[in-house]
């Protein structure tokens, strides 16, 4: 079967889809850097071509069985904070469909971030019109990669589509593997898989060098470790073992070496995986700087300690100094301090100051240190970058390598680029092994059809 790769990326879904069998002939981005990583890794051809300008003349005599994609997500993901339905890249989409249209392939498949599915009932209903319209039956669900075998609680909306009058219904795969592992059944009453944890993806790889290049020990040194033969795929060295530390300062690095797994950096939340400042690093402040820290970090967003309506998480001053058990001109000079050194910001409302956490004091979430026996979250673009994920043991980012292997990228894979064309190349993929399996239902809907005509 014959499948092209719309919005391709470096090709993690090409990669998937390829293990399957199938045999994907070009893949279509319009970014040239991705592109240089797919044609470096598939057979089929990398074409540089904006989407959104339609179906260039040279795919006129194209017939493909399958088309497939991921049109870009940044629209209608939730992860930064920012959604909006008449964002250009929303509108991507809807392109996607019409190379459908012209196209006219058996099936399609398409894959986008799990804040597609809440965005509105409108824009959902509009993506359902358009694919009926171009003349498929569809159906949609947001499926967790962990449930495929990927070491990472990455969901996302999968669409897929049969041509309709196909005589079979489109539907999506139940996965194979499962949180609580040996105590669910599948369907046919066999016992699932446990979640791929970290610790199986990244066990075996030696430390980072600085041309990224390391060879692989023996897999028979992780005879328990099914993950590893599966990533390997015969290679014996693999690329990309390339990462960052932490350099901003000794005190970062003190903050760093403190977090425990599954820990990470933020003053502004409480529980077990949140790390305060004043705890983290106590001596380097007196006790009423930490009394401070933590009363503004407790206080900064109820409604009878903020300053006004318009401003959110400072405290007035004169509130600190009113709660705390510390002489007035101990409060008022211990929050001097800390202005000083950069743990707090003010704000002013007439003649009242308030003061809140700064990011240097970890009002935001930072330094989030990976669990080994468990699953990263969402691998980002960003992730690389020390301050937001952190290796499970090592005081240092996440290296390239480590990323794609969680990502379920093979060790053949190798990514071509800077550091942070990389890092966006691997952030943005379809897991490879969540698109095999993807694949492999697609055939199995194929072969169904097949039969029945």
């Amino acid at each position: 079967m014959k499948a092209i790769d719309l919005f391709c990326g470096a090709g993690g879904f090409s990669c998937g889809f390829e293990q399957a069998g199938i045999s994907v002939e070009y893949g279509v981005d319009r970014n040239e850097q991705a592109l240089k990583t797919f044609d470096e890794t598939h057979d089929g051809e990398a074409i540089h071509h904006d989407i959104s300008e339609g179906v260039p003349d040279a795919f006129a005599d194209e017939a493909f069985d399958i088309v497939f994609g991921s049109p870009p997500c940044q629209g209608f993901s939730d992860a930064r904070g920012h959604r909006r339905l008449d964002d250009e890249r929303n509108e991507l989409v809807f392109s996607f469909i019409q190379w459908i249209r012209e196209l006219d392939p058996d099936y399609v498949m398409m894959e986008n971030v799990a804040g597609m599915a809440t965005i509105s009932d409108e824009f959902l209903a509009a993506i359902e019109t358009e694919y009926a319209d171009a003349g498929y039956d569809v159906t949609w669900k947001k499926l967790n990669a962990a449930d495929y075998g990927v070491p990472q609680t990455r969901e996302r909306v999968i669409y897929f589509g049969v041509r309709k009058g196909s005589r079979v219904s489109p539907s999506l795969p139940r996965g194979e593997y499962h949180e609580n592992g040996g105590n669910q059944l599948s369907l046919d009453g066999t016992i699932q898989n446990g979640w791929t944890t970290v610790r199986d993806a990244i066990r075996d790889l030696p430390a980072p060098t600085e041309d990224g290049v390391v060879s692989l020990p023996p897999l028979s040194d992780y005879p328990d470790n099914d993950y590893l033969p599966l990533i390997r795929d015969g290679a014996e060295k693999t690329w990309n073992q390339v990462a960052k530390t932490p350099t901003d300062d000794e005190t970062t690095r003190q903050i760093v070496s403190c977090l425990r797994p599954g820990e990470m950096y933020r003053s502004s939340r409480f529980g077990d995986r949140y790390r305060q400042v004043w705890e983290l690093i106590a001596d380097q402040f007196t006790a009423v700087e930490q009394d401070c820290l933590h009363f503004i970090a407790r206080n900064r967003t109820r409604k009878e300690f903020r300053m006004g309506e318009k401003s959110v998480g400072a405290v007035p001053d004169f509130k600190i100094a009113r709660q705390l058990e510390h002489e007035e001109d101990d409060v008022l000079q211990a929050l001097d301090d800390l202005l000083s050194d950069g743990w707090v910001r003010t704000d002013i409302d007439g003649e009242t100051t308030g003061y809140d956490l700064n990011t240097k004091s970890g009002i935001r979430p930072r330094y989030m240190r990976l669990t080994p026996d468990g699953q990263s979250n969402t691998i980002l673009t960003t992730d690389f970058n020390p301050r937001d994920k952190l290796h499970p043991t090592e005081n240092r980012g996440l290296s390239l390598r480590e990323g794609a292997r969680i990502q379920s990228f093979p060790d053949s894979f190798e990514f071509v680029g800077s550091f942070d064309d990389i890092a966006n190349q691997i952030g943005n993929a379809v897991p490879p092994l969540m698109g095999k399996r993807l694949a492999e239902h697609l055939l199995e809907t194929h072969e169904k059809r097949t039969t029945k005509i």
